[in-house]
């Protein structure tokens, strides 16, 4: 596997003379690390999002936040999860995704989606009702236009003709599109036209082994690859006694917020009961097959799971349960000392 840490903007100091200084030596301590890959989410108009709890950590312009963060690393990737992409013009998609490619040396991933939230498309003119329809032309034209070659389009909701996007695709690579799916009907659309599939932290292992083969039958079916990039909630101490009680009411909040605002993912019965009926669980008894949690060996014996049961080429470690900054960065530490080196992947 190859492994994700959240971008996240409460390392951005607003009164500071250097207000990216802190996010710049993460991302550096991060990437010495060994962490590949460093991905952050598209929200717009708002002052809070779920990962941030009273604070918006989601940019509302990720291409642009990520362009300086590609000039001050070296061999990170870097990948929206997920950038709203029926809400942006195709060809201004394309001309600003080559231009950070150019910049980062082909170092960008498009996770792109359909987005839930309707003030999102409608205060810049875009229909929400369309939003799915729009995304799969999107998809259509993002990659003739990233390809340079001069190209026309003519569907439902896009017109063009006759257009060459500059700077073309260094070296001739498209980007790779990966599709953030929460529901079937979305696991599908990513099956038939992205080159992967960023899952979700809400779903459940056991129920994703299915899932993931009708994934990848779909894709195949549609000569498309079917990467897989599943996110996880990780929570991992020395020993156990470490571990923060606050860390499942964390969780609870952050997954209630995404229903409150529309996102209405794919729960197993058990977690539903617990974010929406009250039903008290233990840690110990919630996080099996939902998160990966618990001293150096249980996060090993987790990762060995998942490993077993679908394989996911990357491995996205999600906020949700620690929201401190501080915290993250300790964990990640210890993640990657003792963990992370087992699964590693060339």
């Amino acid at each position: 596997m190859k492994f994700g840490i959240i971008i996240n903007r409460k390392m951005i100091d607003r009164n500071s003379s250097d207000p990216y200084g802190r996010l710049f030596s993460y991302l550096n301590e991060m990437e010495d690390l060994g962490y590949d890959l460093g991905w952050c989410g598209h929200h717009r108009f708002s002052e809070s999002t779920a990962f941030g709890g009273e604070t918006a950590t989601e940019p509302s312009a990720p291409l642009a936040m990520l362009a300086p963060l590609m000039a001050r690393t070296h061999t990170m990737k870097f990948c929206t999860n997920i950038m709203l992409v029926p809400a942006r013009h195709p060809l201004e998609l394309a001309e600003e995704i080559n231009t950070i490619n150019e910049m980062g040396n082909n170092r960008f991933i498009l996770g792109g989606g359909i987005g839930y939230k309707p003030d999102e498309f409608e205060n810049c003119g875009w229909n929400f009702r369309t939003r799915a329809k729009r995304f799969e032309e999107c998809m259509e034209v993002l990659r003739l236009a990233m390809g340079g070659q001069r190209f026309s389009y003519h569907g439902q909701h896009f017109d063009i003709d006759d257009v060459m996007v500059q700077p073309a695709a260094l070296r001739g690579e498209i980007p790779p599109i990966w599709v953030g799916a929460v529901s079937d009907p979305a696991m599908r659309r990513a099956g038939r036209l992205g080159d992967g599939w960023i899952i979700s932290f809400a779903e459940h292992l056991l129920e994703l082994a299915g899932k993931v083969k009708t994934y990848k039958q779909i894709a195949a079916e549609h000569g498309r690859p079917s990467t897989l990039a599943l996110m996880r909630d990780v929570h991992i101490a020395e020993d156990r006694d470490g571990l923060d009680p606050s860390f499942l009411p964390n969780i609870v909040k952050v997954w209630q917020s995404y229903d409150n605002l529309g996102a209405l993912a794919d729960r197993d019965d058990e977690a539903s009961a617990v974010m929406f009926g009250g039903k008290q669980v233990t840690l110990d008894e919630f996080a099996p097959n939902r998160a990966v949690v618990g001293n150096p060996d249980d996060c090993n014996r987790e990762m060995e799971r998942i490993r077993d049961i679908i394989n996911p080429e990357w491995f996205f470690i999600t906020p949700t349960g620690v929201p401190d900054p501080d915290k993250q960065v300790a964990e990640l530490r210890l993640f990657a000392r003792e963990v992370m080196p087992n699964f590693r992947s060339a």
